[in-house]
């Protein structure tokens, strides 16, 4: 099992999300026991009582707004699966960050890879937020 935790960097001014802080330890995924990911989803989804907010081909993605964070869960037939990604907002001084942590249970190589697509998605998304505070 690779483990990858790592954040964009990027202080946000203003974010519309509530960050909710978490401890920062190997045994925990985002606040959570850390435990095989279709454990997670069905922690999530049974326990929780949390819909999924979207799924395609590659990912499923449930929200847990109460805690702020957004779950994203490989789907059989991805090359990471099974893998489970969660971030969430992370109060840095008078800013936020966006931290992403990542439970990959495949390859290094396979693993590297989702971590370099999810850090790809949230500098995109941050470039979107960045748009929208501008306007």
């Amino acid at each position: 099992m690779v483990v990858r935790r790592f954040d964009t960097g990027v202080i946000l001014a203003v974010v519309t999300l509530i960050a909710t802080s978490f401890s920062a330890s190997a045994e925990d995924l985002c606040g959570r026991a850390r435990e095989a990911p279709d454990v997670v989803y069905d922690r999530l989804t049974k326990a929780d009582k949390l819909k999924e907010s979207f799924r395609d081909k590659a990912y499923a993605a449930i929200n847990d707004d109460t805690k702020g964070v957004v779950w994203t869960f490989t789907v059989p037939g991805h090359p990471a699966h099974p893998s489970v990604v969660c971030r969430h907002i992370v109060k840095d001084g008078s800013g936020m960050r966006l931290e992403t942590q990542v439970q990959c249970n495949v390859s290094e190589a396979e693993c590297e890879r989702l971590v370099k697509a999810f850090q790809e998605l949230n500098h995109r998304m941050i470039e979107e937020m960045k748009r929208q505070q501008k306007k």
